[in-house]
Protein backbone atom coordinates (compact mmCIF):
# COMPACT_ATOMS: atom_id res chain seq x y z
CA UNK A 1 0.00 0.00 0.00
CA UNK A 2 1.08 3.63 -0.73
CA UNK A 3 1.69 5.13 2.40
CA UNK A 4 1.30 8.55 1.33
CA UNK A 5 -2.28 8.33 -0.17
CA UNK A 6 -5.32 8.19 1.60
CA UNK A 7 -6.95 4.42 1.95
CA UNK A 8 -10.61 4.43 0.80
CA UNK A 9 -10.91 0.97 2.16
CA UNK A 10 -10.69 2.12 5.94
CA UNK A 11 -14.14 3.55 5.28
CA UNK A 12 -15.84 0.53 3.84
CA UNK A 13 -16.83 -0.57 7.48
CA UNK A 14 -17.90 2.44 9.16
CA UNK A 15 -19.95 3.67 5.76
CA UNK A 16 -21.92 0.10 5.48
CA UNK A 17 -22.77 0.51 9.35
CA UNK A 18 -24.00 4.11 8.23
CA UNK A 19 -26.13 2.97 5.72
CA UNK A 20 -27.44 0.27 8.17
CA UNK A 21 -28.26 2.42 10.55
CA UNK A 22 -30.30 4.79 7.74
CA UNK A 23 -31.95 1.46 6.34
CA UNK A 24 -33.35 0.73 9.98
CA UNK A 25 -35.05 3.92 10.45
CA UNK A 26 -36.13 3.98 7.16
CA UNK A 27 -37.36 1.04 7.27
CA UNK A 28 -39.39 0.44 10.85
CA UNK A 29 -40.39 4.46 11.44
CA UNK A 30 -43.13 4.69 9.00
CA UNK A 31 -44.65 1.54 11.01
CA UNK A 32 -45.16 3.36 13.71
CA UNK A 33 -45.74 6.83 15.58
CA UNK A 34 -43.57 6.97 18.12
CA UNK A 35 -39.37 5.92 18.09
CA UNK A 36 -39.89 1.67 18.59
CA UNK A 37 -36.55 -0.02 19.60
CA UNK A 38 -35.53 -0.49 15.76
CA UNK A 39 -35.86 3.15 14.80
CA UNK A 40 -33.45 3.65 18.10
CA UNK A 41 -30.80 1.30 17.16
CA UNK A 42 -31.12 2.96 13.73
CA UNK A 43 -30.31 6.50 15.27
CA UNK A 44 -27.72 4.58 17.46
CA UNK A 45 -25.99 2.91 14.53
CA UNK A 46 -26.55 6.02 12.64
CA UNK A 47 -24.66 8.37 15.31
CA UNK A 48 -21.69 5.52 16.17
CA UNK A 49 -21.06 5.42 12.16
CA UNK A 50 -20.44 8.88 11.76
CA UNK A 51 -17.90 9.01 14.69
CA UNK A 52 -16.06 6.17 13.21
CA UNK A 53 -16.25 8.07 9.95
CA UNK A 54 -14.31 11.17 11.35
CA UNK A 55 -12.28 8.56 13.22
CA UNK A 56 -10.87 6.97 10.08
CA UNK A 57 -10.85 10.05 8.55
CA UNK A 58 -8.45 11.14 11.22
CA UNK A 59 -6.27 8.42 10.95
CA UNK A 60 -5.66 8.37 7.26
CA UNK A 61 -4.50 11.63 7.49
CA UNK A 62 -2.56 11.28 10.52
CA UNK A 63 -0.91 8.20 9.20
CA UNK A 64 0.14 10.06 5.65
CA UNK A 65 1.05 13.34 6.88
CA UNK A 66 -1.15 15.43 4.43
CA UNK A 67 -2.54 18.60 6.09
CA UNK A 68 -5.48 18.29 7.49
CA UNK A 69 -9.07 19.26 6.48
CA UNK A 70 -10.11 22.74 8.70
CA UNK A 71 -12.61 20.40 10.85
CA UNK A 72 -10.60 17.52 11.77
CA UNK A 73 -8.24 19.91 14.34
CA UNK A 74 -11.39 20.62 15.94
CA UNK A 75 -11.71 16.86 17.13
CA UNK A 76 -8.12 15.22 17.16
CA UNK A 77 -5.01 16.80 18.30
CA UNK A 78 -2.60 17.01 15.47
CA UNK A 79 0.75 15.68 16.16
CA UNK A 80 2.43 16.62 12.92
CA UNK A 81 5.55 14.65 11.33
CA UNK A 82 8.73 17.02 11.61
CA UNK A 83 11.17 16.41 9.29
CA UNK A 84 14.70 16.27 9.59
CA UNK A 85 15.79 20.28 9.52
CA UNK A 86 19.36 20.08 10.71
CA UNK A 87 22.55 17.48 11.39
CA UNK A 88 21.54 16.64 14.53
CA UNK A 89 17.93 15.62 13.82
CA UNK A 90 19.19 13.95 10.61
CA UNK A 91 21.59 11.96 12.92
CA UNK A 92 18.75 10.99 15.27
CA UNK A 93 16.70 10.03 12.44
CA UNK A 94 19.77 7.78 11.11
CA UNK A 95 20.40 5.84 13.89
CA UNK A 96 17.14 4.77 14.79
CA UNK A 97 16.46 3.53 10.94
CA UNK A 98 19.93 1.72 11.13
CA UNK A 99 18.85 0.25 14.39
CA UNK A 100 16.29 -1.32 13.02
CA UNK A 101 17.51 -2.27 9.93
CA UNK A 102 20.31 -4.06 12.16
CA UNK A 103 17.83 -5.90 14.55
CA UNK A 104 15.38 -6.35 11.71
CA UNK A 105 17.54 -8.60 9.53
CA UNK A 106 17.58 -12.00 10.10
CA UNK A 107 21.35 -12.90 9.58
CA UNK A 108 24.28 -11.78 11.13
CA UNK A 109 26.69 -8.89 9.44
CA UNK A 110 29.84 -6.96 9.41
CA UNK A 111 30.50 -3.53 9.26
CA UNK A 112 26.58 -2.39 9.45
CA UNK A 113 25.01 0.73 9.40
CA UNK A 114 24.60 1.13 12.99
CA UNK A 115 28.77 1.45 13.32
CA UNK A 116 28.29 4.83 11.85
CA UNK A 117 26.08 6.42 14.42
CA UNK A 118 26.49 4.33 17.70
CA UNK A 119 29.56 4.37 19.99
CA UNK A 120 31.49 0.93 20.44
CA UNK A 121 29.48 0.46 23.95
CA UNK A 122 25.77 0.77 22.54
CA UNK A 123 26.95 -1.16 19.34
CA UNK A 124 28.18 -4.20 21.43
CA UNK A 125 24.83 -4.43 23.73
CA UNK A 126 22.65 -3.95 20.31
CA UNK A 127 24.81 -6.75 19.04
CA UNK A 128 24.40 -9.16 21.83
CA UNK A 129 20.64 -8.46 21.93
CA UNK A 130 20.75 -9.98 18.15
CA UNK A 131 22.46 -12.37 18.97
CA UNK A 132 19.37 -13.32 21.56
CA UNK A 133 16.96 -12.65 18.70
CA UNK A 134 18.75 -14.81 16.09
CA UNK A 135 18.71 -17.80 18.72
CA UNK A 136 15.19 -18.06 19.16
CA UNK A 137 14.52 -16.89 15.21
CA UNK A 138 12.98 -13.28 16.05
CA UNK A 139 13.52 -10.16 14.45
CA UNK A 140 12.45 -6.57 16.07
CA UNK A 141 11.30 -3.75 14.18
CA UNK A 142 11.01 -0.30 14.84
CA UNK A 143 8.90 1.84 12.67
CA UNK A 144 9.16 5.39 14.04
CA UNK A 145 8.50 9.06 13.13
CA UNK A 146 9.63 12.60 14.92
CA UNK A 147 6.29 14.16 16.74
CA UNK A 148 5.56 17.81 17.76
CA UNK A 149 3.73 17.12 20.74
CA UNK A 150 5.03 20.50 22.36
CA UNK A 151 5.69 22.31 19.06
CA UNK A 152 7.81 22.00 16.05
CA UNK A 153 10.67 24.46 18.34
CA UNK A 154 10.64 21.92 21.35
CA UNK A 155 10.09 18.22 19.74
CA UNK A 156 14.05 18.00 19.84
CA UNK A 157 15.14 19.19 23.69
CA UNK A 158 19.11 18.96 23.56
CA UNK A 159 21.43 19.87 26.74
CA UNK A 160 24.82 19.67 25.97
CA UNK A 161 27.92 19.59 28.64
CA UNK A 162 31.98 18.12 29.32
CA UNK A 163 31.82 15.50 31.59
CA UNK A 164 35.82 15.80 32.14
CA UNK A 165 36.94 13.48 29.57
CA UNK A 166 33.24 13.50 27.00
CA UNK A 167 31.08 16.82 25.29
CA UNK A 168 27.66 15.70 26.17
CA UNK A 169 24.16 15.57 24.64
CA UNK A 170 21.43 14.85 26.54
CA UNK A 171 18.76 14.76 23.74
CA UNK A 172 14.90 14.18 24.35
CA UNK A 173 13.22 13.87 21.24
CA UNK A 174 9.48 13.57 20.74
CA UNK A 175 8.09 10.45 18.92
CA UNK A 176 5.75 8.21 17.66
CA UNK A 177 7.10 4.54 17.10
CA UNK A 178 5.77 0.70 16.66
CA UNK A 179 7.99 -1.92 17.76
CA UNK A 180 7.00 -5.25 16.34
CA UNK A 181 8.55 -8.61 17.05
CA UNK A 182 8.67 -11.78 14.95
CA UNK A 183 9.67 -15.12 15.31
CA UNK A 184 10.20 -17.18 12.26
CA UNK A 185 8.33 -14.50 10.08
CA UNK A 186 5.33 -14.39 12.25
CA UNK A 187 4.00 -11.01 13.72
CA UNK A 188 4.37 -12.22 18.08
CA UNK A 189 3.80 -8.54 19.92
CA UNK A 190 3.52 -5.00 18.40
CA UNK A 191 4.11 -2.04 21.28
CA UNK A 192 3.38 1.53 20.44
CA UNK A 193 5.51 4.45 22.15
CA UNK A 194 4.58 7.87 21.66
CA UNK A 195 6.18 10.23 23.92
CA UNK A 196 9.86 10.45 23.85
CA UNK A 197 13.59 8.81 22.67
CA UNK A 198 16.20 9.65 25.14
CA UNK A 199 19.74 9.34 23.39
CA UNK A 200 22.90 10.32 25.06
CA UNK A 201 25.53 11.20 22.68
CA UNK A 202 29.37 11.18 22.88
CA UNK A 203 32.11 12.72 21.26
CA UNK A 204 35.72 13.38 22.02
CA UNK A 205 38.78 14.78 19.91
CA UNK A 206 40.15 12.56 17.15
CA UNK A 207 43.44 11.39 17.34
CA UNK A 208 45.21 10.95 13.66
CA UNK A 209 43.80 10.89 10.13
CA UNK A 210 40.55 9.03 9.28
CA UNK A 211 41.95 6.11 8.38
CA UNK A 212 43.20 3.74 10.23
CA UNK A 213 45.58 0.61 10.04
CA UNK A 214 45.71 -2.49 11.98
CA UNK A 215 48.92 -3.23 13.08
CA UNK A 216 48.37 -6.34 12.88
CA UNK A 217 47.91 -7.18 9.03
CA UNK A 218 48.27 -3.63 7.77
CA UNK A 219 44.58 -3.66 6.29
CA UNK A 220 43.48 0.40 6.26
CA UNK A 221 39.96 1.34 7.29
CA UNK A 222 37.85 3.50 9.02
CA UNK A 223 37.29 3.77 13.09
CA UNK A 224 33.15 2.90 12.08
CA UNK A 225 34.03 -0.42 10.87
CA UNK A 226 37.18 -1.15 13.40
CA UNK A 227 33.79 -1.74 16.51
CA UNK A 228 33.47 -4.80 15.64
CA UNK A 229 37.04 -6.02 15.01
CA UNK A 230 39.16 -6.03 11.93
CA UNK A 231 37.60 -7.18 8.70
CA UNK A 232 40.57 -9.31 7.70
CA UNK A 233 41.98 -10.74 11.02
CA UNK A 234 39.90 -10.41 13.65
CA UNK A 235 42.00 -8.19 16.12
CA UNK A 236 39.93 -6.19 18.25
CA UNK A 237 40.13 -2.75 19.01
CA UNK A 238 39.40 -0.21 21.78
CA UNK A 239 37.44 2.90 19.69
CA UNK A 240 36.84 5.92 21.83
CA UNK A 241 37.88 9.18 19.29
CA UNK A 242 34.41 9.85 17.39
CA UNK A 243 31.90 12.55 17.54
CA UNK A 244 28.63 12.54 18.10
CA UNK A 245 27.45 8.64 18.96
CA UNK A 246 25.12 7.62 20.26
CA UNK A 247 25.78 5.73 23.91
CA UNK A 248 22.10 4.88 25.20
CA UNK A 249 18.83 5.11 23.52
CA UNK A 250 15.37 4.41 25.13
CA UNK A 251 12.01 4.91 24.70
CA UNK A 252 10.83 6.69 27.52
CA UNK A 253 7.43 8.88 29.32
CA UNK A 254 8.14 12.34 30.05
CA UNK A 255 6.24 14.76 31.97
CA UNK A 256 6.67 17.68 29.70
CA UNK A 257 5.08 15.83 26.17
CA UNK A 258 2.74 13.87 28.63
CA UNK A 259 1.80 17.63 30.50
CA UNK A 260 1.53 19.04 26.01
CA UNK A 261 -0.93 16.02 24.95
CA UNK A 262 -2.85 16.33 28.11
CA UNK A 263 -3.59 19.98 26.99
CA UNK A 264 -4.58 19.15 23.57
CA UNK A 265 -6.85 16.56 24.92
CA UNK A 266 -8.62 18.96 27.66
CA UNK A 267 -8.73 21.40 24.21
CA UNK A 268 -11.15 18.89 22.09
CA UNK A 269 -13.55 18.30 25.59
CA UNK A 270 -15.70 21.12 24.31
CA UNK A 271 -15.84 20.22 20.33
CA UNK A 272 -16.40 16.08 21.29
CA UNK A 273 -19.61 17.28 23.95
CA UNK A 274 -20.92 19.31 21.27
CA UNK A 275 -20.93 16.81 19.02
CA UNK A 276 -22.25 14.10 20.77
CA UNK A 277 -24.70 16.15 22.11
CA UNK A 278 -26.21 17.92 19.33
CA UNK A 279 -25.64 14.44 16.20
CA UNK A 280 -28.26 12.32 17.55
CA UNK A 281 -30.50 15.42 18.06
CA UNK A 282 -29.76 16.80 14.58
CA UNK A 283 -30.25 13.47 13.08
CA UNK A 284 -33.65 13.13 14.56
CA UNK A 285 -34.84 16.48 13.33
CA UNK A 286 -33.81 15.60 9.81
CA UNK A 287 -34.61 12.31 8.86
CA UNK A 288 -37.65 11.99 11.54
CA UNK A 289 -39.41 15.02 9.61
CA UNK A 290 -38.99 12.64 6.29
CA UNK A 291 -40.30 9.41 7.79
CA UNK A 292 -43.39 10.85 10.10
CA UNK A 293 -44.01 14.16 8.44
CA UNK A 294 -47.16 13.52 6.02
CA UNK A 295 -45.95 16.00 3.52
CA UNK A 296 -45.80 14.77 -0.18
CA UNK A 297 -43.48 17.78 -1.24
CA UNK A 298 -39.96 16.88 -1.03
CA UNK A 299 -38.23 20.21 -0.98
CA UNK A 300 -40.80 21.67 1.51
CA UNK A 301 -39.91 18.34 3.92
CA UNK A 302 -36.33 19.18 3.43
CA UNK A 303 -36.74 22.77 4.64
CA UNK A 304 -38.48 21.73 7.55
CA UNK A 305 -36.16 19.17 8.50
CA UNK A 306 -32.74 21.78 8.14
CA UNK A 307 -35.50 23.74 10.38
CA UNK A 308 -35.71 21.07 13.11
CA UNK A 309 -32.58 20.05 12.89
CA UNK A 310 -31.39 23.23 13.85
CA UNK A 311 -33.71 24.04 16.94
CA UNK A 312 -33.15 20.53 18.19
CA UNK A 313 -29.09 21.25 17.54
CA UNK A 314 -29.35 24.23 19.56
CA UNK A 315 -31.17 21.96 21.99
CA UNK A 316 -28.59 19.93 22.47
CA UNK A 317 -26.09 22.37 22.56
CA UNK A 318 -27.58 23.72 25.97
CA UNK A 319 -27.72 20.18 27.12
CA UNK A 320 -24.14 20.30 26.74
CA UNK A 321 -23.35 23.86 28.25
CA UNK A 322 -25.43 22.14 31.09
CA UNK A 323 -23.37 18.80 30.96
CA UNK A 324 -19.78 21.14 31.04
CA UNK A 325 -21.21 23.53 34.17
CA UNK A 326 -22.01 20.11 36.30
CA UNK A 327 -18.47 18.67 35.73
CA UNK A 328 -16.69 21.58 36.48
CA UNK A 329 -16.34 20.35 40.18
CA UNK A 330 -14.53 17.47 38.79
CA UNK A 331 -12.35 19.32 36.03
CA UNK A 332 -11.04 21.12 38.98
CA UNK A 333 -10.12 18.08 41.02
CA UNK A 334 -8.30 16.78 37.74
CA UNK A 335 -6.52 19.99 37.03
CA UNK A 336 -5.31 20.63 40.96
CA UNK A 337 -3.84 16.90 40.63
CA UNK A 338 -2.33 16.98 37.56
CA UNK A 339 -0.80 20.42 38.47
CA UNK A 340 0.77 19.11 41.74
CA UNK A 341 1.94 15.68 39.97
CA UNK A 342 3.98 18.01 37.27
CA UNK A 343 5.70 19.79 40.17
CA UNK A 344 6.34 16.55 41.93
CA UNK A 345 7.73 14.88 38.32
CA UNK A 346 9.88 18.62 38.02
CA UNK A 347 11.60 17.84 41.75
CA UNK A 348 12.43 14.84 40.93
CA UNK A 349 14.14 15.34 37.73
CA UNK A 350 16.06 18.38 39.78
CA UNK A 351 17.01 16.04 42.65
CA UNK A 352 18.34 13.34 40.15
CA UNK A 353 20.56 15.74 37.97
CA UNK A 354 22.02 17.49 41.15
CA UNK A 355 22.77 13.79 42.38
CA UNK A 356 24.18 13.08 39.40
CA UNK A 357 26.54 16.68 39.28
CA UNK A 358 27.00 15.51 43.48
CA UNK A 359 28.65 12.08 42.15
CA UNK A 360 30.78 13.04 39.39
CA UNK A 361 32.41 15.81 41.67
CA UNK A 362 33.21 13.48 44.17
CA UNK A 363 34.73 11.01 41.67
CA UNK A 364 36.86 13.48 39.98
CA UNK A 365 38.65 14.63 43.41
CA UNK A 366 40.62 11.89 42.71
CA UNK A 367 40.10 11.03 39.10
CA UNK A 368 40.13 14.05 37.46
CA UNK A 369 38.52 13.00 34.15
CA UNK A 370 36.29 10.67 35.26
CA UNK A 371 32.78 10.48 32.86
CA UNK A 372 29.60 9.53 34.54
CA UNK A 373 28.01 9.12 31.14
CA UNK A 374 30.86 6.55 29.95
CA UNK A 375 30.51 5.07 33.37
CA UNK A 376 26.76 4.49 32.67
CA UNK A 377 27.57 3.29 29.32
CA UNK A 378 29.33 0.55 30.65
CA UNK A 379 27.07 -0.59 33.22
CA UNK A 380 24.66 -0.40 30.22
CA UNK A 381 26.88 -3.27 28.41
CA UNK A 382 27.65 -5.31 31.36
CA UNK A 383 23.66 -5.80 31.84
CA UNK A 384 23.10 -6.64 28.09
CA UNK A 385 25.92 -9.20 28.75
CA UNK A 386 24.36 -10.13 31.85
CA UNK A 387 20.71 -10.37 30.38
CA UNK A 388 21.66 -12.25 27.24
CA UNK A 389 24.63 -14.74 28.36
CA UNK A 390 23.98 -17.70 27.39
CA UNK A 391 27.05 -19.76 29.32
CA UNK A 392 29.03 -18.87 32.73
CA UNK A 393 31.97 -17.63 31.12
CA UNK A 394 29.58 -15.03 29.38
CA UNK A 395 28.06 -13.80 32.12
CA UNK A 396 30.75 -13.78 34.47
CA UNK A 397 32.75 -11.93 31.99
CA UNK A 398 32.23 -8.44 34.33
CA UNK A 399 31.27 -10.50 37.45
CA UNK A 400 34.35 -10.82 40.62
CA UNK A 401 31.37 -12.95 42.00
CA UNK A 402 29.38 -16.30 39.90
CA UNK A 403 26.46 -14.63 38.50
CA UNK A 404 25.75 -18.50 36.57
CA UNK A 405 22.38 -19.08 38.48
CA UNK A 406 20.70 -16.13 36.57
CA UNK A 407 21.58 -17.50 33.61
CA UNK A 408 17.82 -19.90 33.80
CA UNK A 409 16.06 -16.50 34.72
CA UNK A 410 17.22 -14.07 32.13
CA UNK A 411 17.14 -17.19 29.49
CA UNK A 412 14.20 -15.29 27.83
CA UNK A 413 14.80 -12.16 27.74
CA UNK A 414 15.18 -10.67 23.76
CA UNK A 415 15.04 -6.73 24.95
CA UNK A 416 16.58 -4.86 28.06
CA UNK A 417 15.75 -1.38 28.15
CA UNK A 418 17.51 0.19 31.05
CA UNK A 419 14.93 3.35 32.39
CA UNK A 420 17.00 4.72 34.77
CA UNK A 421 20.84 4.72 36.61
CA UNK A 422 21.89 6.21 39.50
CA UNK A 423 25.00 6.40 41.48
CA UNK A 424 24.17 6.62 44.56
CA UNK A 425 27.52 6.41 46.34
CA UNK A 426 31.58 6.33 45.90
CA UNK A 427 34.15 5.76 48.09
CA UNK A 428 38.08 4.64 47.89
CA UNK A 429 40.73 3.16 49.84
CA UNK A 430 44.02 2.13 49.49
CA UNK A 431 43.21 -1.15 47.23
CA UNK A 432 39.76 -0.04 45.90
CA UNK A 433 37.47 2.06 44.24
CA UNK A 434 33.89 1.13 45.18
CA UNK A 435 30.47 2.72 43.84
CA UNK A 436 27.31 1.79 44.02
CA UNK A 437 24.80 1.74 41.63
CA UNK A 438 20.63 1.22 41.03
CA UNK A 439 19.13 0.30 38.09
CA UNK A 440 15.64 0.42 37.02
CA UNK A 441 14.78 -1.73 33.90
CA UNK A 442 12.15 -3.35 31.26
CA UNK A 443 12.58 -6.40 30.59
CA UNK A 444 10.90 -8.10 27.84
CA UNK A 445 10.71 -12.00 27.73
CA UNK A 446 9.19 -14.81 25.12
CA UNK A 447 7.33 -17.26 26.76
CA UNK A 448 6.49 -19.33 24.57
CA UNK A 449 5.20 -17.80 21.53
CA UNK A 450 4.58 -14.51 23.20
CA UNK A 451 6.61 -11.60 24.74
CA UNK A 452 5.55 -11.09 28.34
CA UNK A 453 6.89 -7.45 30.20
CA UNK A 454 8.41 -7.44 33.33
CA UNK A 455 10.50 -4.63 35.60
CA UNK A 456 13.11 -5.42 37.51
CA UNK A 457 15.10 -2.94 40.14
CA UNK A 458 18.83 -3.92 40.65
CA UNK A 459 21.27 -2.91 43.21
CA UNK A 460 24.95 -3.05 42.38
CA UNK A 461 28.59 -2.61 43.47
CA UNK A 462 30.66 -1.75 41.30
CA UNK A 463 35.18 -2.12 41.74
CA UNK A 464 38.41 -1.16 40.17
CA UNK A 465 41.57 -0.85 41.36
CA UNK A 466 42.19 2.35 43.78
CA UNK A 467 45.29 3.24 40.82
CA UNK A 468 42.97 2.68 37.71
CA UNK A 469 41.88 6.17 36.62
CA UNK A 470 40.06 7.23 33.90
CA UNK A 471 42.70 8.27 30.38
CA UNK A 472 42.80 10.74 28.00
CA UNK A 473 40.83 10.32 24.94
CA UNK A 474 43.36 8.54 22.44
CA UNK A 475 43.45 6.82 19.42
CA UNK A 476 42.35 3.42 18.45
CA UNK A 477 43.75 1.01 20.54
CA UNK A 478 44.84 -2.49 20.57
CA UNK A 479 45.12 -4.42 24.28
CA UNK A 480 46.71 -8.22 24.19
CA UNK A 481 46.15 -10.84 26.48
CA UNK A 482 49.72 -11.72 28.43
CA UNK A 483 49.12 -15.57 27.85
CA UNK A 484 49.01 -15.73 24.06
CA UNK A 485 49.21 -12.41 22.53
CA UNK A 486 46.05 -12.45 21.37
CA UNK A 487 43.79 -8.99 21.18
CA UNK A 488 41.45 -8.12 23.78
CA UNK A 489 38.04 -6.29 24.47
CA UNK A 490 36.87 -4.86 27.80
CA UNK A 491 33.58 -4.90 26.17
CA UNK A 492 34.07 -8.64 25.96
CA UNK A 493 35.37 -9.06 29.59
CA UNK A 494 38.11 -10.91 31.49
CA UNK A 495 38.51 -14.25 29.83
CA UNK A 496 40.78 -14.46 26.63
CA UNK A 497 38.40 -16.28 23.95
CA UNK A 498 42.31 -18.19 22.45
CA UNK A 499 43.70 -19.33 25.62
CA UNK A 500 41.44 -18.89 28.03
CA UNK A 501 43.36 -16.80 30.51
CA UNK A 502 41.53 -14.28 32.88
CA UNK A 503 42.70 -10.86 32.92
CA UNK A 504 42.61 -8.93 36.40
CA UNK A 505 39.75 -6.51 35.00
CA UNK A 506 39.50 -4.99 37.64
CA UNK A 507 43.15 -3.25 36.83
CA UNK A 508 41.54 -1.71 33.87
CA UNK A 509 37.48 -1.38 34.04
CA UNK A 510 34.97 -1.71 36.66
CA UNK A 511 33.38 -4.65 37.54
CA UNK A 512 30.49 -5.99 39.62
CA UNK A 513 31.37 -7.32 42.99
CA UNK A 514 27.57 -7.29 44.22
CA UNK A 515 24.25 -7.93 42.16
CA UNK A 516 21.07 -7.87 44.23
CA UNK A 517 17.06 -8.10 42.47
CA UNK A 518 15.60 -6.14 44.85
Amino acid sequence: MDNSRINTRAFIAPGLAWVVGLMLILIFAPRTDYVNGMVGLGFLVLCMATICILYVLYKEYDRTGKEWPFFLDSFFPNYPVVPDSDELSKRLSGFRRSLSDYLSRAWAEQNSDLQNYASQMMWHSVALQKKRLLKNKMTLEMDSVRRAYSGRRTCVRENTYFDGKYQVKDIYEEIAAVRTFKQSGRIIKRIKDSEVAHFTMLSANQVGGNMVTCPSCGNTTTRENLLDGCDYCGTKFTVEDMENRVDSFGLRRDFRTNQSKKNAVKELIYPWTTLIMMTPLIYFGLLGTFVYLSEPNIFLKLVVGIFIAGLLGLLGWCFRSMFLLLMLPIGIIISTSSGAMKRKMIYSRKEEEEQEKRMADQVRKTDPLFSLQSFFGGIQNKLSAIHYAEFPKEINAFSEKDLSSLIEKYKNVVDVDIQKITMESYRQDEKLQSADVSAKLRLLELQGNRIKERSEKLKIRMIKDASCKTQAVCGVSVMRCQGCGASLSLMEGKTCSYCGRNLDLKSYDWVIDKYDIV
